[in-house]
């Protein structure tokens, strides 16, 4: 039992390939769209409008 275990060389990116697979069959189409950076882009900058526009008659 003096033998040391050595991986394959291409170990890491096996598993990284199933990791990678694993998480985009998660993800639903939903959770795609919701996160996508214009989606985001799209909600922060209508809540800044709204935000702006609900505090316009303070001043």
């Amino acid at each position: 039992m003096n033998a040391k275990y050595e991986p394959s060389p291409d170990f890491v990116a096996k598993v990284m390939q199933r990791v990678h697979a694993f998480e985009s069959a998660r993800a639903s189409a939903i959770e795609r769209l919701i996160w996508s950076r214009p989606i985001r882009y799209a909600l922060a900058g209508g809540g800044t409008v709204l935000g702006i526009l609900k505090a316009a008659p303070v001043f």
